[in-house]
C-alpha cells in the first residue's frame, strides 16, 4: 500500500482518488482541487495551509471545539434521545469548520447538503444519480469562490483570509477560483471522517458499554479511545492511483494505465499488524504505534491534511458525551450510507440518560 502512496511519479492521483475517473468536465485545465494534483503542483498548494494545520495551531483550538461540542450537546441533553448523525456528528464538524473558514451560520446547511450529495451520491437519500455528485461539487467550488471574493471585499481573522493572503512559491496568490477549488477539499475533509468516526465510535461504545465506562471513570483514556475507533473502521475506506509506467507490485504485474485500488480499511485490520484486529479494543494502543501502523488518514503526498484536526474534535466530543451522558442505547440499527468510498451511517437513533453536573468526572 504505501509503495502505492508515496511514490506519486509511477501512482498519480491526477485523475481521481475513486474507483471512477473524474469527468472531464470537472477538471479546469490547470485549475483542479487539490485531490486531483501530483507533486509539485500539490506541494505548492498545500503549503498555503500547512501551518494552520500542525499540531500546535490545532491545540490552540481546542477551547473553542469544546464550546461548539457543549452547545451541540445542550441543544439535545434534555431530550433524553436524538438521531445521532444530524444532532451531533455532523453539526461539530461542520461548525469547526465554517468557523476556520468564515462561512456564515446561514449557509451551513446549504454547504453541508451539497457535501453530501457529492459524496454519497450513490445513495437515493442523498442524490438522484452520480452526475447530481458532480453537479454538487461545482455548486462547492462556486460557493467557495463567492466566500472568497466576499473575504477580499471583506477581510476576517479566519482561514480563509489567510490563504488568500499567502503566496505560492512563484509569488502569485490564489485567484476566487483557485480557493474555492481548495475550499472544496476543505470542507469535504472537515466533515466527512469526524462525521463518520464519531456515529460508528458511539455505536461501538453502545455495543460494549464497559468500554464506555472506562471513558466515564478515566477520561485520560479518551485518546486511545479515538485511535482505536479510526483504526477500527476507516471512514474512507480506499484511495485509487493510476499508474504511468509499468510496475511490479506484489507479484503482479500493473500496466501503464491500470487502476491500483488501496483498501485504507483492510490495512486497518491487517493481522501481521494489529493482535486480534477484528477486536474493538480502546485499551489495545501504545497510542503512537496504532497513529504510525493505521492507514486512517492515508500516507504520502496526500495524508490527510486535516488529521490533528479530526483527532481532536473526535477526543473532545467524546470527552463531552462520557462526561454528560450515561446509560446510551440504539433505539434500533443503524442505516449506513450506501457508498464505494465513504462509510459511515446515514441514521442511527439513541436515547440516554443525561448525567448530573455532581455526577461527571472531570476531563
Amino acid at each position: 500500500m504505501d509503495i502505492v502512496l508515496k511514490n506519486p511519479a509511477i501512482f498519480s492521483n491526477a485523475t481521481g482518488p475513486r474507483l471512477v475517473d473524474t469527468p472531464k468536465e470537472a477538471i479546469r485545465g490547470k485549475h483542479v482541487s487539490l485531490n486531483l494534483m501530483d507533486p509539485p503542483m500539490h506541494r505548492d498548494y498545500r503549503r498555503l495551509v500547512d501551518a494552520a494545520f500542525k499540531p500546535s495551531a490545532i491545540k490552540q483550538l481546542e477551547p473553542r471545539v469544546l464550546a461548539i461540542a457543549n452547545e451541540i450537546i445542550d441543544e439535545i441533553i434534555g431530550q433524553g434521545g436524538c438521531e445521532f448523525v444530524t444532532s451531533v456528528a455532523t453539526p461539530l464538524p461542520l461548525r469547526v469548520t465554517a468557523s476556520m473558514l468564515g462561512i456564515p451560520d446561514e449557509d451551513q446547511a446549504y454547504v453541508c447538503t451539497l457535501t453530501n450529495t457529492m459524496m454519497i451520491a450513490d445513495d437515493p437519500d442523498f442524490a438522484g444519480s452520480v452526475m447530481d455528485g458532480y453537479e454538487a461539487q461545482r455548486a462547492l467550488v462556486k460557493y467557495g469562490a463567492g466566500l472568497a471574493a466576499n473575504h477580499r471585499l471583506n477581510p476576517c481573522e479566519d482561514l480563509t483570509t489567510e490563504m488568500l493572503e499567502a503566496r505560492r512559491e512563484g509569488g502569485e496568490q490564489l485567484t476566487d477560483l483557485e480557493y474555492g477549488l481548495f475550499f472544496l477539499n476543505l470542507i469535504i475533509g472537515g466533515i466527512e471522517t469526524t462525521r463518520n468516526a464519531t456515529a460508528y465510535g458511539l455505536y461501538q461504545l453502545i455495543q460494549q458499554p464497559e468500554q464506555f465506562h472506562m471513558l466515564q471513570n478515566d477520561p485520560a483514556l479518551i485518546p486511545d479511545a479515538v485511535e482505536e475507533i479510526l483504526r477500527f473502521r476507516a471512514p474512507i475506506m480506499n484511495y485509487r492511483r493510476t499508474a504511468m509506467e509499468d510496475f511490479e507490485l506484489g507479484g503482479q504485474t500493473i500496466r501503464k494505465g491500470d487502476k491500483v485500488i488501496v483498501w485504507l480499511a483492510s490495512a486497518n485490520r491487517d493481522e501481521q499488524v494489529f493482535a486480534n484486529p477484528d477486536t474493538f479494543d480502546i485499551k489495545r494502543c501504545q497510542r503512537e504505534r496504532v497513529q504510525r501502523d493505521a492507514r486512517t488518514f492515508g500516507a504520502g503526498p496526500h495524508f490527510c491534511l486535516g488529521a490533528h484536526l479530526a483527532r481532536l474534535q473526535i477526543k473532545v466530543i467524546f470527552a463531552v458525551i462520557t462526561s454528560r451522558m450515561t446509560n446510551v442505547q440504539l433505539v434500533d440499527e443503524p442505516r449506513n450510507a450506501l457508498s464505494a468510498f465513504v462509510d459511515g451511517y446515514k441514521e442511527m437513533n439513541i436515547t440516554f440518560e443525561p448525567l448530573a453536573e455532581s455526577q461527571r468526572t472531570p476531563f
